[in-house]
C-alpha cells in the first residue's frame, strides 16, 4: 500500500506592526535570530491590513495605538481572513483595558509597554509552540483520514479479488466435471474401432490439446490404444497447434 503522508511544516510566518520604527526594527532583529521564523514588518496599520489580505500569517504582533488603522482593526481583519491566526497585542499601561477587550475579541495575548525583550521572546515562543501543536494535530487527522481511505481501497480490492478467485474456482470445477464426463465417455468406446474413429471425435482447439493427450494416455494405459496408435494421435495433435 502506497502512503502519501502529509509532512508537518515547522516554519512560522510572523508579521510585526508598530508605528515606532526603532521598536519595530528591534523586534524584527531579535525574532530573526530564531530558527524557522519568517519575519515581515511594517510601520503602518493600513499597510499591515493589505499584507494580511495578500498573504497568510501564522502570528501577528501589533501595537494597539497607531494612526490610520489601530491594532483592533488589524486584529479584526486578521481574524476575518484566517480565524486561526494568533495575534499578540502590544500596548501601554493606559490602554490595558482596551487590550483586555482585544483578548475578548480573539487576540491570543497582550504585552504592556515598557517590556523586556525576554517577555516578547517567551510570548512568541509560546505562540509558535501552540501553532505547531495545532499543525501536528491537524496533520495527524489528515494522515489518519488518508490511512483509512487507503485501507478502504485495499478492502475493496481484496473483495474484488475474492470474487474473481471464486469465479476462477467455479470455472475450474466446471472444467473438471466436463473432463470427467469425457473420460467416462471415452471408456465406453469399443476396443475394435480404428484410430481414425477416435480422431474424428477429438476436439481440435488448442486449449483442449493437453486434455485430449491425457485422454489418449489413459486409453493407452487401459490397453484401448496401442503405443503406436498413441504416438500417431499425439503427433497429429501437436502438428495442428
Amino acid at each position: 500500500m502506497n502512503s502519501s503522508h502529509i509532512i508537518i511544516n515547522d516554519e512560522i510566518n510572523i508579521l510585526i506592526v508598530d508605528d515606532d520604527k526603532m521598536l519595530c526594527k528591534m523586534l524584527e532583529d531579535v525574532l530573526s535570530q530564531e530558527e524557522k521564523l519568517i519575519i515581515t514588518s511594517t510601520n503602518d496599520g493600513r499597510d499591515a491590513i493589505e499584507k494580511i489580505k495578500g498573504r497568510n500569517f501564522d502570528l501577528i504582533l501589533t501595537d494597539l495605538m497607531m494612526p490610520g488603522a489601530d491594532g483592533i482593526e488589524v486584529l479584526k481583519v486578521a481574524k476575518e481572513v484566517d480565524e486561526g491566526v494568533h495575534v499578540i497585542i502590544i500596548t501601554g499601561f493606559a490602554s490595558l483595558e482596551t487590550a483586555m477587550e482585544a483578548i475578548r475579541k480573539g487576540a491570543y495575548d497582550y504585552i504592556t509597554k515598557p517590556f523586556k525583550l525576554d517577555e516578547i521572546k517567551i510570548a512568541v515562543q509560546n505562540a509558535c509552540e501552540k501553532i505547531r501543536l495545532l499543525r501536528q494535530n491537524q496533520t495527524l487527522i489528515e494522515n489518519l483520514k488518508q490511512a483509512y481511505k487507503e485501507l478502504d481501497t485495499l478492502k475493496k480490492s481484496r473483495e474484488e479479488l475474492s470474487v474473481k478467485v471464486e469465479k476462477i474456482n467455479q470455472s475450474m470445477d466446471e472444467s473438471q466435471e466436463r473432463l470427467a464426463e469425457n473420460i467416462i465417455g471415452l471408456q465406453t468406446v469399443p476396443s475394435d474401432l480404428p484410430v481414425s474413429y477416435y480422431l474424428r471425435r477429438r476436439r481440435t482447439d488448442k486449449a483442449c490439446v493437453l486434455m485430449e493427450l491425457e485422454k489418449l494416455g489413459k486409453l493407452r494405459d487401459e490397453g484401448i490404444l496401442t503405443e503406436e496408435e498413441f504416438r500417431v494421435c499425439k503427433n497429429r495433435f501437436l502438428s495442428e497447434i
